[in-house]
């Protein structure tokens, strides 16, 4: 199903206008403790779950969501240690697939079989490997700014002796520190706002959507960053671009990524090219754009996506425009 700019912008407008998306929190029993979320729209609907990056909050959506189609239920969870969400077992180094089974549990706790997939940064490489372990299930795949999805060693020893001290090895040296060793510092609302705008190149209102899950009070007016601070160091696949290209563009899953052009500039997309160009993706269903900014796009300017990400969800589904 094609929709045109013209009936996009329109649609948009119209959908802006006679119907807001009911914001609900949720809360999702895991194995390892409390998945606490939000939830946008009505069950029922066709399911998209959003699942977003390392040390980041469910509610950073909220803007992207103000410009996507109503006509869908939407789902985000605080990833296990982020936001709201309690932390996993504290001792052991995490590991990017400790945090696949998230989403077998959101999918599990709504008894979706099939669902789409909004996955930003760290959430793009969950959505990988659940696609992967889980095929079938995932019927569409976005994909914004997946960095750590391409994060490549060499395969020989040398490369592996890398990545080994660069997750393990310095973990462990850390280990006191990284398993709540010590008070976590207090800052002012307005200097952990501060901080977290200039960390993350987001304006006010950005910002403050991510803040408001992220911190807890400390007392005398004062805020605590509620992070598990082992995701600093959690560890990625020691595989190679080679590796990686093998295993990524054999997906049957129609994939649309969003790539940041300051990502591209800084070389971390340079041992991955192949998800710069959809011609290295033999099954012809992978999409590709590039966009000026940073890595959080979708909450400083989701405008500039908005549209194609729509188009790629509502592509398929029966739904009235």
């Amino acid at each position: 199903m094609k929709i045109s700019r013209v009936l996009f912008k329109e649609y948009t407008k119209r959908s802006l206008r006679a119907v807001q998306l009911a914001e609900k929190e949720i809360t999702i029993q895991a194995p390892w403790g409390k998945l606490r979320g939000l939830s946008w729209g009505k069950d029922g609907d066709p399911p998209v779950f959003l699942c977003h990056g390392r040390m980041d909050a469910c509610s950073g959506f909220r803007p992207l969501l103000e410009l996507l189609p109503r006509c869908f239920y939407y789902v985000s969870v605080d990833l296990p240690g982020n936001g709201r969400s309690d932390h996993f077992p504290r001792g052991i180094q995490l590991s990017t697939i400790d945090f696949v089974p998230t989403v077998k549990v959101v999918k599990e706790h709504f008894k979706w079989d099939k669902f789409m997939y909004v996955g930003h940064s760290l959430g793009a490489l969950m959505g990988k490997f659940f696609n992967l372990a889980y095929p079938g299930h995932i019927t569409r795949i976005v994909e914004l700014d997946p960095v750590p999805a391409h994060i490549c060693y060499k395969q020989d020893v040398e490369g592996v002796r890398q990545w080994y001290h660069n997750h393990y090895h310095n973990y462990y040296e850390q280990y006191e520190k990284l398993n709540g060793g010590g008070e976590a510092p207090k800052y002012t609302y307005e200097k952990a706002l501060e901080m977290l705008m200039g960390a993350r190149d987001l304006d006010k209102v950005a910002a403050e959507h991510v803040l408001e899950r992220v911190t807890s009070p400390a007392g005398d007016g004062l805020y605590r960053f509620t992070h598990d601070q082992r995701q600093k160091t959690f560890t990625v696949m020691p595989f190679s671009g080679d590796a990686y290209r093998a295993i990524y563009t054999s997906t049957s899953t129609p994939t649309f990524c969003v790539l940041c052009q300051n990502a591209i500039d800084f070389g971390l997309y340079d041992q991955t090219s192949f998800v710069m160009d959809p011609a290295c993706w033999p099954n012809g269903n992978y999409s590709v754009k590039i966009v000026k900014g940073g890595h959080d796009i979708h909450i400083s300017h989701p405008e500039h996506i908005a549209e194609e990400i729509s188009q790629f969800l509502l592509k398929g589904v029966n739904a009235k425009v």
